[in-house]
């Protein structure tokens, strides 16, 4: 949905690309419906069974620990302070992200539905949404440039899963929530796995 954003609002922005792709009426449709089915992925988390962990998730954005900041200081100087689940970066893209989102949404409707005695506001609402825009597309296209450059991760995002030896130089102190007692077991870690039994039981499932 991101990307069909990013395109659909290029072509709306950009006068080349709209003379090129023509009908401005369907794209700019698309561009509406898209944005408000943003808000889909974010309910259905909440509503359904993900609820509990997608709360843990953000709360360990919303958290900040002296390794998050450790981690935007040169490899040479880092000082191998044990990393959580998220680093640094991802915290702040998620925050950012998150924030650019709702503003381009809020500004988005106004410019869509606003009346026309709000003429002063959907100005306005335009030139922060068209500011957020290119806010959106360099950050995510950033991402995506992180993500094709390290392919443990990439993979990761899709069937859910790390091997242990990423977590364990990565992100030991989520490892160290997760990795049940006793002896180490090896496999890959669920990049979902909760701290509580249920994550012993999935890491105990792995080696069987």
């Amino acid at each position: 949905m991101m990307l069909t954003l990013i395109v659909t609002g290029a072509i709306l922005y950009l006068p080349v690309l709209a003379l090129h792709v023509g009908h401005r009426g369907l794209i700019e449709n698309i561009h509406v419906i898209t944005g408000l089915c943003l808000l889909g992925p974010l309910v259905l988390g909440l509503a359904g069974p993900w609820r509990k962990q997608l709360l843990t998730d953000l709360r360990r954005i919303d958290r900040w620990r002296p390794a998050d900041f450790d981690w935007f200081r040169s490899i040479a100087r880092r000082k191998g302070l044990a990393r959580d689940k998220f680093n640094g970066g991802q915290k702040i893209e998620a925050a950012f992200l998150g924030a650019t989102m709702v503003a381009a949404l809020i500004t988005g409707v106004i410019m869509r539905f606003a009346p026309s005695s709000w003429i002063t506001w959907a100005t306005g609402a335009t030139l922060v949404h068209d500011a957020l825009f290119f806010g959106i597309l360099i950050a995510v296209l950033a991402h995506i440039a992180f993500a094709v450059s390290r392919p443990d991760q990439l993979i990761s995002m899709f069937n859910g899963r790390i091997s242990r030896s990423w977590a364990k130089t990565h992100a030991r102190a989520w490892l160290s929530e997760i990795e049940p007692t006793g002896p180490a077991v090896a496999g890959p870690v669920p990049t979902g796995a909760e701290v509580n039994s249920s994550a012993t039981e999935a890491l105990r499932k792995l080696d069987e």
